[in-house]
């Protein structure tokens, strides 16, 4: 029996020591702990942050939150281009300016906005060790050039397949042979979040129209018995009436002009052309950084997706419908609700009978719906990658998708081009009905660019529009026909190699700033440079756990903590010269409001990661 030592002489009190058995489990639970935690890291689950904007809008890299002036539609824009190369320091000369808004183009200043760090995900490293990966799978690896890199991407090709893209979609061929088919995500929601505004009518550009703009939504037949228009409630009407009554979307695109015109007051254009839906990407669209994405747009998107709200007030008779209708070159596809039963009918026309608008309609399937008469729906149609979907009363609870079967899948037609009726691809009609219709929102599908550089070393680039003239197809996306003329005799599609048995092929959501499969060099010498192999798979990408927090108080800025440090002392510029930093330039980097509080968490972008 051991004695406890005595307190020196003087102290004022005593104390006892731990029995030297509670320290050492003390210490051995913080060493099992910490086992643990490294177990489960390397095995189980890890932490990434996204730095750059190649996932978005699925993921954000380091970005800013833009709310346009001109209409008041909110969206992000990425921010890495404001650092060096390896993403550590601000170059002050490379700081974003300005941001073209995705939804009515007006070009503001956003400069002093608070900028935020990517998003924070959590990966599952555990999913590839007993499961198989799946296609459209958000995936982490390390990047064949340089393993110590990790690079996040959304996996598209699997082992043994040749992969073509073309015209924006991405299409496949088994090592069996056959043919290439196109790649559609199997479920529909996964689709449904990968889409980007076209047009918000529930954010209009408020200023031009009170100038005379015309609105983009306008009905197709006039008289007491159409459709009424509330502008400020954003809201068509209609009582009940034997015809079908229509009212159509045209894609007009106010100009930086248009703009300057209404910041001066002066009247706007009464009478704008409209355009074809473009490729055109918010996240990338500003002025400053690296590179500047304003006239980045310049390819037809086809692939459209409507939504609406539908308030059904009452209904006349047995023949009373809605119809939601999208356009696509030479083919007009129709979602006809029957609003009596509820039964939905998808059709197209008969391309080989000519004109689309009188051509015959061929039923291609049909499904029960929950519609039944007098209430409220929000409808959402779309015609993405070669199928149609509708979804009904859809909810983040529930998914109202309305099953169609394979009858809504369907062959692209011989005529791939662009026509007139694609300027006004839009359309819904009613008949038999007293309604209204708002929260109008058009959306289009991500647009895969056909770009890829040789197999063997080198940075020789392929685009898909290879005349020198680059903005020569975006000043003709209000000319159908000759877009369709020069688009047919200077593009073309890319094909990578068939992939090895343990080779996959990935590519970024952003497609026109995405160093994925299609553009890595090939210092290493692989037999497929564009292969992504088993072995450097690290996990499955599952949440965002913390995109960024919102701050709040000084006017929505909150306060800013400190600046982020520049390249000290030297920079580059252009590859061109050096020179030394001016002081002024340093004090205005560490002015950067990079770090603000107080701050509340941004939970509606906790999610699962699709």
């Amino acid at each position: 029996m051991s004695k406890a030592n005595s307190a020196p002489s003087g102290a004022s009190e005593t104390k006892s020591s731990p029995p030297q058995g509670v320290v050492r489990e003390t210490v051995e639970s913080i060493a099992f702990a910490f086992v643990l935690a490294l177990l489960f890291r390397s095995f189980v689950a890890e932490a990434f942050v996204i730095p750059t904007g190649s996932m978005a809008p699925t993921l954000y890299g380091r970005n800013k939150d833009v709310v346009c002036p001109g209409c008041g539609h909110a969206y992000a824009i990425g921010a890495s281009d404001e650092l060096d190369e390896a993403g550590n320091f601000l170059i002050p000369q490379w700081r974003i300016e300005e941001s073209m808004c995705p939804n009515c183009r007006h070009l503001h200043k956003v400069k002093d906005l608070s900028v935020f760090k990517g998003d924070r995900i959590l990966v599952n490293k555990s999913a590839y060790q007993f499961g198989i990966p799946e296609r459209w799978d958000v995936i982490v690896f390390r990047y064949p050039e340089d393993t110590q890199k990790n690079y996040i991407k959304r996996l598209v090709g699997l082992p043994g397949e040749t992969i073509r893209i073309e015209r924006g979609d991405v299409y496949a061929r088994s090592s069996a042979g056959g043919e290439f088919q196109i790649l559609r995500k199997q479920d529909p929601n996964k689709q449904k979040l990968l889409q980007q505004v076209v047009y918000d009518d529930r954010h209009p550009p408020l200023k031009l129209l009170k100038q005379g703009w015309p609105e983009a939504w306008q009905p197709v037949q006039a008289g007491e018995n159409g459709w009424k228009y509330n502008a400020e409630s954003r809201r068509f009407e209609i009582t009940s009436t034997s015809e079908a009554q229509e009212v159509r979307y045209r894609h007009l695109v106010p100009s930086m002009e248009d703009w300057e015109a209404s910041e001066e007051n002066h009247p706007a254009n009464a009478s704008p052309q409209p355009q074809l839906v473009s490729d055109f990407c918010g996240y990338n669209s500003y002025t400053g950084g690296r590179s500047s994405g304003l006239n980045d747009d310049r390819y037809w998107v086809g692939d459209l997706t409507v939504s609406c709200t539908l308030k059904i007030d009452s209904v006349a008779g047995t023949d009373s419908r809605f119809v939601l209708e999208l356009n696509e070159g030479v083919r007009r596809y129709r979602c006809r609700v029957d609003v009596t039963t509820g039964m939905a009918t998808l059709t197209r026309n008969d391309d080989l009978a000519g004109n689309p608008a009188t051509a015959p309609e061929i039923e291609m399937a049909k499904a029960q719906t929950t519609i039944r008469g007098p209430g409220t729906y929000t409808l959402r149609f779309a015609n993405v990658d070669d199928r149609l979907c509708l979804w009904v009363n859809d909810s983040s609870l529930k998914s109202g998708l309305v099953t169609f079967g394979d009858g809504a899948e369907y062959d692209a037609p011989a005529n791939r081009r662009p026509q007139d009726s694609d300027l006004t691809p839009v359309a819904f009609s009613a008949q038999g009905l007293s309604a209204s219709v708002f929260d109008l929102l058009i959306e289009r599908d991500t647009y895969y660019r056909a770009e890829s550089v040789p197999n063997e070393a080198g940075s020789f680039n392929s685009h898909e529009y290879e005349v020198d003239e680059s903005l020569r197809l975006r000043e003709l996306l209000n000319n159908p026909q000759e877009w369709g003329d020069i688009y047919e005799r200077y593009s073309h599609k890319v094909e990578f190699h068939e992939l090895s048995p343990d080779e996959f092929f990935v590519m970024g959501d952003n497609s026109p700033r995405s160093q994925d499969s299609r553009l890595w060099p090939n210092n290493r010498q692989a037999k497929n440079r564009h292969a992504v192999s088993r072995q450097a798979l690290i996990g499955k990408a599952f949440f965002i756990y913390w995109p960024h927090g919102v701050p709040f108080m000084n006017d929505g800025k909150g306060y800013t903590l400190i600046g982020h440090r520049p390249v000290p002392r030297v920079i580059h510029e252009g590859n061109k010269f050096e020179r030394d930093l001016a002081q002024e330039e340093i004090d205005e980097a560490w002015k950067y409001p990079e770090y603000s509080v107080p701050f509340y968490p941004q939970w509606w972008r906790w999610k699962r990661i699709r």
